[in-house]
């Protein structure tokens, strides 16, 4: 008897042993994948400046906000998804392209703003390989706006598995069960409430990921250059007939920045 009770007691141990690993070790592989993503959110920040930046130096050549609306529209860009940041700081500015004509240097100026703002894009939105430094020959991919959302939903899935299937009362309830006697001391003199979704789980409860309260803009893909380039000229000739000085007035003030002017 004394045997079969030692190995009782040692596959209870064992069982135990177990479960409080699948229990901690998933708790504790949810905590890491909050705390990276809580990294990756922060390093992220890179990113949405540089957005904003780029934004800011295409709007800035348009003139005003309701130019800048109509320009995505002629593109087939919804406006309404994409940022309108008020007083961003845009691209430090480049030295104005050559043509005969200022209309033909503004034309080019907004082609190239577009061409930069469509790259930063993609990869504010898909990320961009780049040289691992810790393994040669090796590519890594940026943090990227369409990871983040994907990772707040995996996380979020986690959350609700570790709340509602591996629950704290629940595995407490499992292992004392496991022992009758010990269970029924503890009915007679009152032990702890183990009531699902009791104080005891909502002290232990993981908070979900609110991807939306991050307020990141969800841009869309621009089209590349070569298939809108004659729909942007055709565009930057109409602005520039119609706000001429005002043209000849952003393109002034990117000669003498580009040129360390103040």
């Amino acid at each position: 008897m004394s045997n079969i009770k030692d190995f009782a007691d040692g596959l209870h141990q064992d069982v135990v042993s177990d479960i409080a690993e699948s229990y901690f070790g998933a708790r504790k592989n949810l905590e890491d994948m909050i705390k990276a993503y809580g990294q990756m959110v922060a390093d992220f920040g890179f990113m949405v400046g540089k957005l904003t930046r780029a934004v800011a130096a295409l709007h800035r050549l348009l003139l005003d906000e309701a130019t800048a609306r109509e320009f995505y529209a002629v593109l087939n860009v919804d406006p309404s998804r994409i940022p309108f940041p008020q007083d961003a700081e845009a691209d430090k500015p480049v030295p104005v392209p050559f043509a005969f004509t200022l209309g033909k240097r503004y034309e080019k100026c907004v082609l190239r703003a577009y061409d930069r703002l469509r790259k930063v894009v993609d990869e504010y939105r898909n990320g961009r390989y780049f040289d691992d430094p810790d393994s040669p020959g090796r590519k890594r991919l940026t943090i990227h706006y369409l990871r983040l959302r994907a990772l707040a939903g995996i996380i979020n899935e986690e959350v609700h598995k570790v709340n509602d299937e591996i629950s704290t009362t629940g595995i407490l309830r499992y292992v004392k069960g496991m022992d009758p006697e010990q269970e029924e001391r503890e009915q007679i003199m009152g032990g702890m409430s183990l009531t699902e979704g009791g104080d005891l789980d909502k002290d232990m409860f993981f908070a979900s990921v609110d991807f939306e309260a991050l307020n990141l803009p969800d841009v869309p893909e621009l089209p590349a250059l070569k298939d809108v380039e004659d729909v942007i000229r055709s565009f930057g000739r109409r602005v520039y007939a119609g706000n001429r000085e005002a043209v000849v007035r952003v393109i002034e003030e990117m000669r003498s920045a580009s040129a360390g002017k103040e």
